[in-house]
């Protein structure tokens, strides 16, 4: 059934007159000449803001549907004084450059007044909300999950760990400076990174072009940024209630064409995920086993051999431990383990064809690899509960999963005039790795065991078009195939088409229509194994991908007292319906 969503953010104000310019540059570094991609451009009159958008990865930006009249532009960017300039949009006039060059500002400590809210801009020709590093004060113990889950309209965190957006089940992928990052295993709660590595985060709930697939309910683009200036350190510390503590550094140099970011953290605390429950046997309040720690670790290096090229590479590797405070109001005694291992390694090399100064056709290519473990150990002392029919003898289980991703996206996109582009791409992956299951009853003997082999891979091919036939209109279109290899389900195919008309009758109101097939695809692990041996050999019925039609219509409004609404409604129908995708 459809569903609505709302939520207002502070913005700026709308303009009156005729619509009619664009106005666009670049944002470089003054002292090395180099692009600054993710840096704010605010447009403002009169002192209030009339639209805002972000640097792409070469540094350029294009602010479109200006009226005539006279207007202040400001770049901005974290580590640099801000640049403003005065400019006139003429009527019926050609798209007016202003390019800035950003001076680096050196680091000064100083007082910060901490707030709670997460600072979230809407774009106002997308609908994506865009998360901000630069105006955010996070906690020291705030992760990525809790952004996601404060930030997005709709997203929702479930008792076990996991983000719900839109209803959905994890069926969101992140992008880490426009490589993807697969799915670890399942019941994996590692983040990421730490959040201070984020420079920019862009939010896509819907209207998603042809290049997105696989798990797409919300694609989570991530940039990240290394610092201006030369070499620099910063480290941190907190402890709170329930033995809650944890430490980080942080460590980073951008000088000449070489930059790096290297970021280390733990976190531990005794309030993993249950709160205090009452023992149901005396009464007293308890706290179950319960203890977790998390190490994570990130680092970027970024490379500009010339202005026509950058390349960066991520690499990141996450530990977490906890105590499963499984059936804690059972009265079951359960002292269980669990670690999860993750790690990925993203190189991403984007190549500019033409005049480096301008928006010409460009070359991504992005390889990326995720390793992922997951180990389940039940407590010497546990009750033991599986059962495997028809045995009545209740055993436990230890598991042992992993996993090693391998993928490439590639594609190219090519500009043909202010009113048309193209893009056409591909993003393949394959997955190897195995599921061990281990039982013992009560006494320590041994019981069933199966161990299965991870084998699958994902081939998705896309083409699409934006047309821009006026300021007020523009339509993007695609065009995508997708092939699945998974455990059991056999070979599946899907091919996608998907359409967005946007209307822009003014700065101040976007209005938008689409139309997309989906197709999400089950992970490549598969849980059959050990549920077969459960129940006597019987084989459950494979899990199938998701094939849906999704449908929305959605309107983004800037009130002239500085706030922004957008309102989406969408009905997606799904077949088949799977809450779960693992």
């Amino acid at each position: 059934m459809p569903v609505v969503l709302f939520f207002v953010l502070l913005a700026g104000n709308p303009t009156g007159g005729r619509l009619n310019s664009d106005l666009t540059g670049a944002v470089t570094d003054s002292s090395r000449h180099q692009p600054l991609p993710g840096a704010d451009v605010v447009v403002l009159q009169a002192g209030r803001t009339i639209t805002r958008t972000n640097t792409d990865a070469f540094g350029h930006y294009v602010v479109h549907n200006l009226s005539e009249g006279s207007f202040e532009i400001e770049a901005r960017n974290i580590g640099y004084h801000p640049q403003r300039f005065s400019v006139t949009i003429a009527a019926g006039g050609d798209a007016v450059v202003r390019d800035f060059q950003l001076a680096p500002s050196p680091l000064q400590l100083q007082t910060l007044e901490v707030q709670a809210p997460i600072p979230v801009a809407i774009d106002t020709r997308t609908g994506n909300q865009v998360f901000k590093q630069d105006e955010y004060h996070g906690a020291p113990s705030s992760t990525t999950s809790q952004i996601l889950q404060q930030a997005i309209a709709g997203a929702a965190r479930a008792p076990t760990g996991e983000v719900h957006i839109r209803g959905q089940h994890a069926e969101y992928t992140y992008y880490i400076d426009g490589v993807p990052v697969p799915a670890g295993v399942s019941g994996s709660l590692n983040e990421l990174f730490d959040p201070a590595v984020v420079n920019q985060i862009e939010f896509q709930t819907g209207g998603w072009d042809a290049e997105y697939g696989n798990k797409n309910v919300a694609v989570v683009n991530v940039s990240t940024k290394v610092p201006a200036g030369g070499f620099h350190a910063d480290a941190s510390s907190f402890y709170g209630a329930f033995k809650s503590n944890g430490q980080s550094l942080n460590l980073s140099t951008n000088a000449g064409k070489l930059g790096f970011f290297l970021s280390g953290s733990r976190q531990s605390t005794d309030m993993r995920r249950e709160p205090l429950v009452l023992d149901p046997a005396t009464g007293d309040v308890s706290n179950f086993h319960n203890h977790g720690e998390d190490l994570f670790g990130f680092g970027k290096i970024q490379y500009l051999p010339s202005s026509r090229d950058i390349v960066n590479l991520d690499l990141n590797w996450s530990r977490t431990r906890f105590g499963v405070p499984y059936d804690s109001t059972g009265g079951v005694f359960l002292d269980d383990h669990q670690q999860d291992i993750n790690s990925f390694q993203n190189l991403g090399w984007r190549h500019q064809f033409g005049d480096p100064n301008k928006q010409g056709a460009d070359l991504f290519a992005g390889f990326f690899h995720r390793n992922g473990s997951l180990k389940y150990t039940p407590g010497l002392n546990d009750d033991a509960q599986f059962v495997f029919f028809p045995n009545p003898t209740p055993f436990n289980v230890s598991e042992d999963r992993s996993f090693n991703t391998t993928g490439l996206k590639l594609d190219y996109t090519a500009r043909l005039s202010e009113h048309a582009q193209i893009k056409v791409g591909t993003l393949s992956s394959v997955t190897r790795g195995h599921e061990d299951f281990v039982t013992t009853d009560q006494n320590g003997n041994p019981g069933p065991a199966s161990n299965s082999d991870l084998k699958g891979s994902d081939i998705g091919v896309y083409a699409q078009t934006s047309i821009v036939p006026t300021e007020k209109i523009e339509i993007r279109a695609g065009l995508r195939f997708d092939r699945h290899d998974a455990p059991f389900a056999d070979r599946q195919n899907q091919l996608s088409p998907r359409i967005r008309l946007s209307f822009f009758p003014d700065p101040a109101n976007t209005i938008w229509l689409y139309y997309g097939r989906q197709f999400i695809p089950t992970n490549v692990e598969d849980l059959r194994a050990i549920t077969s041996v459960a129940q006597g050999g019987v084989a459950a019925t494979p899990t199938l991908p998701e094939r849906d039609h999704f449908f929305e219509l959605g309107l983004v409004h800037r009130f002239p007292f500085g706030v922004v609404a957008r309102l989406s409604a969408y009905h997606k129908a799904s077949s088949p319906g799977i809450d779960d995708n693992t």
